[in-house]
Formats: C-alpha cells, sequence, structure tokens
C-alpha cells in the first residue's frame, strides 16, 4: 500500500463527486474509496463512504481491509468509526493477518488498545502461523508485548518455521523485549526448523544484552543446529569477539564439533581484526595448533595487518 502523496485537493473532490453524482447502484469503488480514505485518515469521508452503503468488512482488490489499512497507520478515530459500523476486529486480509498483527507491526499502541477492547483475538495467527506477538517483538515495540502478554497472548507460539516471538526478538537485539518475553516464561531453549534457538541469534548479530539475558536465564551456552553449529562458532565466524568472550566465561566447549568436524577455531574468519578471536579460542583449544586449516586462516590474517 503505497502514499500517493498528498492529492486530496482532487483528491477528496474526486470521492466526493463520485458520492453525488453517480447511482447508488453503480458504485463498484466503494470499497477501494473506503479502505484509501481509511489509510489517509479522513474520517468525513469514512463516514459517508458508510453512509453511502460502503461494506466495511469488504476485501478490496488486492484483499486488503479497511480497518487494517487504518490500523496500520494509527488513525484512531477512523477505527473506532469502522467498528461502530460493523468492522469485524478478526476479519483476515489475504494474506490472514489482522488488523491487530497491523498495529502491533507498525507499533500503534493505541489501535491496539482499541482493537483488543473491542474482542480482537490476541493469539490469532496468518497463514505463517505468525501472531501478533511476534510482529510486536520483531519491531521492538515493548509496550504493546507486555500488552498482549496481559491479555494472554501464547509466548510460546512457533510460526511455520517454528521460530517464536524470542527468537524474532533476539534477531533484532530488541534487549527490552526480550526480557519482557523471558519475564513470562518463554523458552530459551526453543528450536526453529533448523535446530537454532534464540542464543545463535543474539550471537551471530553481535547483540550482547541480549545474549547476557538469554544466559541468566538458563539458555544453553553449548545449543546445537541441525549442523552442529553452536552459537561460539557463529559468533567466531561473524567476528564478535565480545560475544566469543561472553560465551566462553558461561562454558562455551570450545572443542565442540560441527557435522564436518569443523571446532570454533575453524570458523574463524580471515580477517586481521580476527586474530584477537583466534587467540581466544586457540588459548582453551585442545585442537592441533599446527592444523593446515587454522595456520592458513592465522596466514591470511597476519598478511592483511603486513598491509596497514
Amino acid at each position: 500500500m503505497k502514499n500517493p502523496g498528498n492529492p486530496f485537493v482532487c483528491g477528496i473532490s474526486i470521492i466526493f463527486l463520485a458520492m453525488f453524482f453517480t447511482p447508488a447502484a453503480s458504485f463498484a469503488g466503494l470499497i477501494e474509496d473506503l479502505k484509501f480514505a481509511a489509510f489517509e485518515g479522513q474520517t468525513e469521508v469514512v463516514k459517508t463512504l458508510i453512509a453511502k452503503g460502503a461494506d466495511v468488512n469488504a476485501k478490496d482488490a488486492d484483499g486488503e481491509l479497511a480497518l487494517m489499512a487504518a490500523a496500520l497507520i494509527g488513525h484512531t478515530e477512523v477505527v473506532n468509526i469502522l467498528i461502530a459500523g460493523g468492522a469485524d476486529v478478526n476479519a483476515k486480509d489475504k494474506n490472514g493477518e489482522t488488523a491487530l498483527m497491523a498495529a502491533a507491526f507498525s507499533g500503534k499502541t493505541d489501535v491496539v488498545n482499541i482493537l483488543l477492547a473491542n474482542g480482537a483475538d490476541v493469539n490469532a495467527a496468518d497463514f505463517k502461523k505468525e501472531t501478533a506477538l511476534m510482529e510486536a517483538s520483531l519491531g521492538g515495540h515493548s509496550k504493546i508485548v507486555n500488552i498482549f502478554l496481559a491479555k494472554g497472548a501464547d509466548v510460546n507460539a512457533r510460526d511455520i518455521k517454528n521460530e517464536t516471538a524470542l527468537m524474532a526478538a533476539a534477531f533484532a537485539g530488541h534487549s527490552g523485549v526480550v526480557n519482557a518475553l523471558v519475564s513470562r516464561r518463554a523458552d530459551v531453549n526453543a528450536k526453529n526448523c533448523m535446530g537454532k534457538t534464540a542464543i545463535f541469534y543474539a550471537s551471530f548479530k553481535g547483540h550482547h544484552d541480549v545474549l547476557k539475558t538469554l544466559l541468566a536465564h538458563g539458555a544453553d551456552v553449548n545449543a546445537a543446529d541441525k549442523f552442529g553449529e553452536t552459537a561460539l562458532m557463529i559468533s567466531a565466524f561473524s567476528g564478535r569477539s565480545e560475544i566469543v568472550k561472553t560465551l566462553l566465561a558461561n562454558g562455551a566447549n570450545v572443542n565442540a564439533m560441527d557435522t564436518e568436524g569443523r571446532t570454533a577455531l575453524n570458523y574463524v574468519s580471515r580477517k586481521n581484526e580476527d586474530i584477537e578471536i583466534y587467540n581466544l579460542l586457540a588459548d582453551k583449544s585442545n585442537a592441533n595448533k599446527n592444523n593446515a586449516h587454522v595456520e592458513k586462516i592465522l596466514m591470511y590474517a597476519l598478511q592483511a595487518c603486513e598491509h596497514i
């Protein structure tokens, strides 16, 4: 849905001309006009269109609903008008998404409260099994996350990839949301379809505060995915020295092997800034430090240093 700019000097005129000079039976575009007016927050236009017979629950040509359009942008007055006009707060668009999901995604707290007060299902899921809590968590909207949790949102709901709200928040680095979720017993060791946990995402992205929160709430520092990869391996690969230090301090197994027999030491990137990580891992590793692969990695790193 694209904002067409500010066409309303002529845009509103066109809508009103259509209303007053077109026979009621030919109002095929009422639904498009209603969604557009809802998206733009044009309360009087919305009222007039409803009075002229626009179906507040009809989907437009793109399978979208007027209530979702208003909820996404945060037009509370329009949301109230549509609900008063009979809009179904749990209606779903072509993707199975609801107005509550739209408001959660864009962080519109006032709209969220209105929808919930009018019976919006906090645990409704779209066709990808994503919920409003997941949308709010990914967006970092901690206030909305807390509202959803207080209303009984399933903190451990899984989407089609078996991912949870906690994984989404950990990936995005939203420490406030992570704190809210773990305080409501979010499963810190839940695995997605690839066997990855929230600690994996926090480590890969370098979200130190999130990592520490997860560890403090019992995250398995040595959890491995389907390829045998651990948070230590992926943080070594991505050059996160502070993450590596924290993982090691919390018992990460430096000698753990993936399904191809590689340890975290083998994951160290060929970049000069990763020499620190190499040394951190080598000091604790039982691996042969003359391993040809490791020596090649160190050689590349040292050569890079010589050119600085």
